[in-house]
């Protein structure tokens, strides 16, 4: 109850203060608006479509590795046509609507608990794994090194434990997930977290009077670790305001921390895009 409330507190709060650091940094955005290459912004969009196709690989692996013949096709078009659901209020939609549809295949509510925690563990560790190694070799030892230090050796060690956590509190009926399964899961999430932190790497270098003083790798870290802060951050839905803060705070540039946090909250949008372009292609191809 509380935490639903906060919630439902907190995205308002956010996005009137990100609305609010656009505003008070809005000469500044101007000026690096108007330096933006729209080529840049459309191929973001375009690498971010790619994730689609990755995340219905990982469904079907799932489900596979349980002796579950979910077509590679049946799994892409029920991760498509419930797109629209991750934009409503809550950050948990597009998971339901896509629980509701493997339900309708008939598929039991144990072998969906299997790949709703398989999907969500896999993503914030590998996430924090990289993205957090990445920033600690970058940055050494001041406070954010040694807090994405500890973030990537603990999500190694929340890695390694995830196929035991899996089998004691979720499958529970004597059948373990197959090990390679496990593995192709894993390295398909980390390919995922390639094509994401490469739009938003993309994305940045859309806007040259930014001028940020990070190689492409550091920020993509910065990319990884960010998310994987606003994750966690369970009073945050889909971690909006906290990923914009932490990653904008990370990146080494000519812009403030608020004008730049304002500019990432731009990065949703390249999203929106790419499920809208996604979702939009679904329903015209179904014809």
């Amino acid at each position: 109850m509380i935490l639903r409330v906060a919630k439902q507190l907190f995205l308002p709060i956010a996005a009137a203060f990100l609305i609010y650091f656009a505003w008070q940094s809005r000469e500044i955005l101007v000026d690096i608006i108007r330096s933006a290459k729209a080529l840049n912004i459309i191929f973001a969009v375009l690498i971010w479509l790619m994730m689609n196709a990755l995340s219905a690989l990982f469904s079907m692996l799932v489900f596979r590795a349980r002796k579950l013949p979910l077509s590679y096709k049946t799994a892409f078009k029920i991760h498509v046509r419930n797109l629209p659901a991750r934009y409503v209020p809550g950050g948990v939609w597009h998971t339901v609507g896509r629980i509701g549809d493997l339900r309708d295949l008939g598929i039991g509510q144990r072998d969906i608990s299997i790949f709703v925690f398989l999907e969500n563990v896999l993503a914030i560790c590998t996430a924090l794994m990289i993205g957090g190694s990445l920033v600690a070799s970058y940055r050494g030892f001041d406070a954010w090194g040694q807090i994405a230090a500890l973030s990537a050796l603990g999500a190694a060690v929340c890695l390694f434990l995830s196929p035991y956590l899996l089998s004691l509190r979720v499958v529970r009926d004597g059948t373990p997930f197959p090990t390679q399964s496990f593995i192709a899961g894993t390295l398909v999430t980390a390919a995922s977290w390639f094509i994401a932190a490469s739009a938003f790497v993309i994305y940045l270098s859309a806007f040259p009077a930014l001028s940020i003083q990070m190689s492409p790798l550091e920020t993509a870290g910065s990319y990884l670790f960010s998310w994987g802060v606003g994750f966690i951050s369970i009073f945050a839905p889909q971690g909006i305001g906290v990923f914009e803060v932490v990653a904008a705070d990370l990146m080494r540039g000519t812009g403030s921390i608020t004008s730049v946090a304002a500019l990432l909250a731009g990065f949703r949008l390249i999203i929106l895009c790419a499920d809208a372009l996604a979702w939009s292609a679904l329903q015209i191809f179904r014809k």
